[in-house]
């Protein structure tokens, strides 16, 4: 199954949760960068098969004013990934951890029921993670309901991992 890369659902995501861009406040690890990595898909749930898909991309952290950064990602095509770009906003405190929100470049692509026929039953709103020797990794999940699994509820990981 060829499964598009899915930033899910933009426009529930929200900076703010990212934490406070205090510049006289503690700052974290400097992220500026390109990591090279690869982007993980997991769906699971109860009676199913678990399937992973792994694909290459890059996060570019292009600018960082004290724990706030921003930056690019890609994810690259092959056989069962869908090439994907978009922007990548975060924030990394001073012990390394991550929260960071995706989205798509030029106005975004199908969202995830769109492109899934599934219907979201929750969902975290953000990716966190952490940044330490160099390696930027971070994840997030939603729970949805997919047709295509019987109407079961699945649960969906997107990870990245990269340096």
């Amino acid at each position: 199954m060829r499964i598009a890369f899915l930033c899910i659902t933009v426009g529930m995501l929200s900076l703010a949760a990212c934490g406070d861009d205090d510049p006289t406040g503690p700052i974290g690890p400097n992220l500026v960068g390109s990591y090279d990595g690869t982007w993980t898909i997991t769906v699971e749930g109860p009676g199913l098969e678990p399937t992973i898909q792994v694909c290459d991309g890059v996060v570019t952290v292009t600018e960082q004013s004290g724990g706030v950064f921003e930056g690019t990602f890609s994810q690259t095509a092959s056989e069962d990934c869908e090439t994907a770009t978009g922007y990548v906003t975060g924030a990394v405190t001073a012990d390394g951890a991550v929260t960071v929100l995706l989205g798509a470049s030029g106005g975004g692509g199908p969202g995830f029921e769109e492109s899934t026929g599934c219907t979201i039953l929750s969902a975290d709103g953000s990716y966190s993670g952490t940044y330490a020797e160099e390696i930027l990794s971070f994840e997030t999940s939603l729970t949805a309901r997919c047709p295509q699994s019987g109407s079961t509820t699945v649960v969906w990981t997107f990870a990245f991992s990269g340096s």
